[in-house]
This record gives structure tokens, sequence and C-alpha cells, in this order.
């Protein structure tokens, strides 16, 4: 484990999985047929799908975060966050509760994954996701999925917040605009935390044996 820097060790690490759902990463989804082009989601998933194998396989912690909307936490301020005033409404159109857009995407947890559901970009806001890591005693996390720039980002600037190492898996994050993605990882790297590939996780994790 010498070999292993410490914000990648199996015994403290998990890999954090945000928001591989069909409305945010399917051709089929309700974002792509709103115009997104999902096209490096779509590229990027058997990635992260191998990266979550490598990861279960050392032992590593792996963490689904997805999210949900319904009447039941859509307020005013949510829904005309990008408006002009209190009466603006931006028509939650991914991920409703119960519908197939609210489903996993190319990945999906199995047993023993942690799973959290969130209602706001950040995987920390009203979630149980800062008990869930602190009760299985872990401190770094790995974070992947989408999109880079909004909920990847959101997630990973609240848990340096919450005081843990952070990484962004910057080949397992993607967003709807390169632009956006490479934006985002140059802001993580100067100012939240490092940024590291698929292959430099699976170098230093293929040799480890799970305890």
């Amino acid at each position: 484990m010498d070999s292993v820097p410490f914000r990648y060790d199996p015994a403290r690490c998990a890999l954090v999985v945000i928001d591989m759902q069909n409305d945010f990463c399917s051709p089929e989804g309700s974002l792509a047929h709103a115009g997104f082009d999902v096209t490096a989601a779509v590229a990027m998933t058997p990635r992260l799908n191998q990266l979550i194998a490598t990861a279960r396989t050392a032992g590593v912690r792996v963490i689904f975060v997805r999210t949900e909307h319904d009447e039941t936490t859509d307020t005013r301020q949510w829904l005309g966050r990008v408006g002009e005033g209190p009466d603006a409404v931006r028509t939650g159109i991914t991920c409703r509760t119960g519908t197939s857009g609210a489903d996993y995407y190319g990945v999906s947890p199995r047993e023993g994954d942690a799973v959290i559901t969130k209602n706001r970009f950040s995987a920390f806001v009203g979630t149980n996701l800062d008990l869930t890591l602190r009760s299985l005693g872990i401190d770094s996390l790995l974070f992947t999925g989408v999109a880079t720039e909004i909920c990847v980002e959101s997630s990973l600037r609240s848990a340096l917040f919450h005081e843990y190492w952070v990484s962004l898996v910057e080949d397992c994050a993607a967003t709807y605009s390169q632009a956006a993605h490479d934006a985002s990882v140059s802001v993580v790297a100067q100012n939240f935390g490092t940024v590291v590939t698929a292959e430099k996780l699976e170098s230093f994790w293929g040799t480890v044996s799970p305890s």
C-alpha cells in the first residue's frame, strides 16, 4: 500500500458516482430531447463501468448518488433559479420521481453499495451522505458522473467544505460542452482537490488485494 497515494487508498476512499441517469445521459432522455448534447456522457459510460468494477475488486466503496424531483421538493426558488424574477419558472423536466428518466443509465449499484437520493445539485444538501461516509470510515472521495461543472463539481466542493479530501476523475465525468468540462477540471485542480484519470487509479488499485 505504500505505493498508493493516501487519497486513493482503498481503506479510506470511496468512488462517488453522480447522476448516471437516463434523463441526464441517454439519447432518449429529456435533456437530449431538449437539445443537450449527451455524446460525451454516452462515450464516458463504459470507462466508468470499468473503473467501478476495478474499484469493487480492490475493496473501494462505491457510492451511487441519484437525483429525483417532484412537487415535494420543487420550490419556487429552485424552479426559478435562472429566471428574471420571483414568478419565473423553469419547468422541471429531469428525473421526475417514478419515471424511467430517473432510472440508472449504463451503470447501477450492487448489494453493498450505498445509494443516496438528492434533490439539489450537491449530494450533501438535504441527504445523509456525510453520515454514511463517516460511518464507513471514509475521508477521501473520488468524484465521477454528470454533469461535470454542475452536480459533480457542486458535490465535490461541498465535500471539501465538509472536510473530505476530494479528487475529480476527469475522464469518468462528462457534461454537454467540452469547454464547460475543461473549465471545471481546471477550477478543481487550481482550488479544490486533485485531478486524476481512470487509468491512473486502475494502476494504483490493480495490485491491491481487498482486506
